[in-house]
């Protein structure tokens, strides 16, 4: 079952060129220069289920090799 913490996909994403414009409560959203955005749930730790987990590998347009790669 894939599946990553929110430090993972924060990660990945500062990595692909997003930088975190704002948080509200526990969720983050972060930005690229070339529009994209995605939202990353901060929850202390825990494990990001595989349904949430794709969702948000779509939203950073990657796959799931190129965040195995990027972690």
């Amino acid at each position: 079952m894939p599946s990553g913490t929110s430090r993972d996909f924060q990660n990945a994403a500062r990595k692909l060129g997003f930088s975190r414009t704002r948080q509200t409560g526990s969720h983050e959203r972060w930005n690229h220069l070339d529009g994209r955005a995605v939202t990353i749930p901060i929850h202390g730790g825990r494990e990001i289920g595989p349904p949430l987990f794709f969702k948000i590998l779509r939203q950073l347009g990657i796959t799931q090799e190129d965040f195995q790669n990027l972690r």
